[in-house]
């Protein structure tokens, strides 16, 4: 019976084989690597006259691709290529590396780039975006050709709408959000394999999976839109109750597998999004709708501005098959066809611009900018349905063969002349580029500073390093363990303990930027400092330079843990800014105040800031009283041995929340220092202690 049950739910599926001539097997071949190469050519003319890399002194790598997604590519080369993907030392004194990559790094195709010698450059990322463009347009004429059987060259015409929308124009400098526009095609013809047991078992779980893989954030719309696609064909393709029922635990059976599979990236980036602030904010306001009609439809048409802001989202996919998508929808296609098509489109439509369905779509959360993030969804079914307009058009309209030859030829050369143009105009008027100078402005002097003054956990060595100019995720940019950090799974107590001490902001809730001052250089381990400028304080000292850079050192460093007085649990955390410092020093230390003034550290020079060093070496001198060591720097355990000279608590240079603690074998307690940094109780005398990582 269960065999049977097993049976009915996945057939067996033979496809008819037919024997394949060596012209039909070429003209297959020829078919695919045209629908690669077509688009790959408009977007390698469309960098040229760019002068984007390889072809120019131009590089994608600007606002966010620079300060974020780049450093976080190359902090993710050095982890892969280590062995040790797990968690990383590089910002925000430390985070789960794993969950990070769910969210901007874990496409498969960067593995590619990953496995080159060298640092990541500008010009290789670029280039694997193009790529990216022509895989859509391979991926979608895929999806055509196996929808309907067999292989059309205006296939290869509609999928340059699909590679060059309006979407994949805009959010061109948005990586990781592109390898779902290029599984999508995969994911709903497996669908559709599945919902009529046709096979497409592997297809779909398979594509699922790398789309999940590749960002989850992306995917959850996805996942959202397979659904609908699910009931979409459940609708217009009915085949009874029993049929219905065994496609559907088929679906859900397949996307099942698709998630369980991505567990190990799922649950930590999961943990990660809840710590997030983010997390914290629901819907919060009245229903309300964005844009007129007007403004929504303007955005159909070619040449328009891309919206970055909050503007209509990014739907255009060429104005002749929009036009063609109404035909379709009037014409004398199946009724069930065409009210699934026409339901799907209004409702994508309608859910751009309704703010409650907006919100659902972005994983109950406003996006801040970029709206309309998943418009590719909106644009994939717009251009299905304008296919089959195109054919009906051609099958109803034109009578006569060759006429109708010339009508094809007429109306995929408008297509994709408009479709080409359009792409070049707007990469050629685009202004989120940078130099390449710009973004590896610094790499010679920091590969010389990575060699020379980096520690290594090979040795059980570990200090930080941070630049005096700052520089977003530059830990992970250029693969030193530092604080400033910009990433959308930063956890609401990172950011708030340093907005508290008074650290700079770019991006509210996901971004820090460290400001060096001897204190917290101090608590934080930060053992140089890497400046423009020969500003070495008073408690450090220059000892060297990397190209122009200084490099100073901090001599009053404190080791990755240490041993402060039990006044460490009461701190008062009502301070803000050099306050707030100055308490969180004085009750670990047990020294007097040593900072005067409560302003911002806001340049060099640190107006605001008077330290009294004699009572911040005396304290420093107390904390260190108590031995601490390293003695194994693994890749999931800290271990190492403490000599307290008191009872008191064992303060921790990383976020309690990432970590546990096991004293002399037994787990204790940790606790959160300062709203942030972890301690756990400690007694007199020599222990062994070990800090499990996630």
């Amino acid at each position: 019976m269960i065999k049977s049950f097993i049976k009915d739910i996945f057939p067996k599926y033979k496809r008819e084989k037919s024997p394949l001539t060596k012209e039909d097997r070429l003209s297959c071949l020829w078919f695919y690597c045209l629908a690669f190469l077509v688009p790959f050519v408009i977007i390698l003319v469309a960098a040229f006259a760019r002068k984007i890399a390889p072809f120019g002194e131009n590089t994608l790598m600007a606002i966010d691709a620079w300060g974020q997604y780049f450093p976080m590519l190359r902090e993710m080369k050095r982890a892969f290529r280590s062995f040790d993907t797990s968690y990383s030392f590089t910002g925000a004194l430390g985070f789960d590396l794993t969950a990070q990559s769910a969210y901007y790094t874990n496409s498969p195709l960067w593995y590619l780039l990953f496995l080159l010698p060298g640092e990541l450059t500008p010009s290789q990322v670029d280039m694997m975006v193009f790529i990216r463009f022509a895989l859509a347009g391979l991926t979608f004429s895929y999806y055509l050709s196996s929808h309907y059987g067999k292989r059309s060259y205006p296939m290869i015409v509609f999928s340059l709408g699909y590679a060059f929308s309006g979407y994949t124009l805009a959010f061109i400098n948005q990586f990781m959000w592109m390898d779902a526009v290029v599984f999508l095609p995969l994911v709903l013809l497996g669908i559709e394999k599945v919902y009529h047991g046709k096979g497409g078992v592997l297809l779909y779980t398979g594509s699922l999976f790398l789309t999940i893989y590749s960002n989850f954030y992306i995917a959850y719309a996805v996942c959202l839109f397979a659904v609908l696609w699910f009931f979409m064909l459940s609708f217009s393709e009915w085949k009874g109750i029993r049929e219905w029922f065994l496609s559907a635990f088929r679906f859900g059976i397949c996307s099942l597998v698709a998630g369980l599979l991505n567990l190990g990236v799922l649950l930590p980036l999961l943990r990660a999004i809840g710590n997030t602030l983010a997390s914290e904010k629901g819907f919060g306001t009245q229903f309300k709708m964005y844009h007129s009609l007007s403004e929504m439809l303007a955005m159909l048409l070619p040449f328009e501005k891309s919206s970055l802001a909050f503007e209509a989202p990014n739907i255009y996919f060429g104005i002749i098959p929009a036009v063609l998508t109404v035909f379709a929808l009037i014409s004398k296609i199946p009724l069930k066809k065409k009210l699934s098509y026409a339901f799907l489109m209004i409702f994508m439509f309608v859910s751009f611009n309704f703010n409650l369905l907006d919100f659902i779509w972005h994983g109950f959360h406003f996006p801040n900018q970029l709206p309309g993030r998943q418009s590719f969804l909106f644009i994939f079914i717009g251009l299905v349905i304008a296919y089959q307009g195109f054919m009906t058009f051609l099958k109803e309209g034109v009578q006569k063969e060759d006429m109708r030859l010339f009508v094809t030829v007429i109306l995929c050369a408008l297509i994709g002349t408009e479709i080409t143009a359009n792409a070049i105009h707007k990469i050629c008027a685009d202004t989120r580029t940078v130099s390449v100078a710009s973004v590896l402005r610094n790499d010679d002097a920091l590969e010389e500073v990575r060699e020379n003054y980096t520690s290594d956990k090979n040795k059980n060595e570990f200090w930080r390093v941070e630049l005096g100019s700052h520089r977003y995720n530059g830990g992970q940019l250029y693969g030193y363990n530092g604080i400033s950090h910009y990433s959308s799974t930063m956890s609401g107590a990172c950011y708030k303990f340093f907005t508290q001490l008074g650290m700079s902001v770019y991006a509210k809730n996901v971004s820090i930027e460290y400001i060096p001052n001897p204190v917290l250089n101090s608590l934080f381990g930060v053992r140089y400092i890497v400046s423009e400028y020969d500003d070495a304080d008073t408690v450090s000292e220059n000892v060297g330079k990397a190209g122009y850079l200084y490099i100073n050192e901090n001599k009053a460093v404190l080791p990755l843990f240490y041993v402060g007085d039990k006044d460490t649990l009461n701190i008062d955390m009502s301070l803000q800014g050099h306050a707030f410092t100055n308490e969180i020093f004085k009750k670990i230390s047990g020294s007097l105040d040593v900072i005067k003034g409560n302003g911002q550290f806001v340049d060099r020079q640190g107006e605001g800031y008077i330290l009294n060093t004699e009572e911040f070496l005396k304290g420093i001198g107390n904390i260190l009283e108590s031995k601490t060591e390293i003695i194994d720097f693994g890749k999931t355990k800290i271990k190492g041995t403490v000599d307290s000279v008191k009872d008191g608590i064992l303060i921790i240079s990383l976020p309690a929340a990432d970590i546990e603690i096991e004293i002399d074998g037994q787990r204790v307690e940790t606790l959160t220092i300062a709203g942030y940094m972890a301690g756990a109780e400690i007694s007199e005398g020599h222990h062994e202690i070990t800090i499990k990582l996630p």
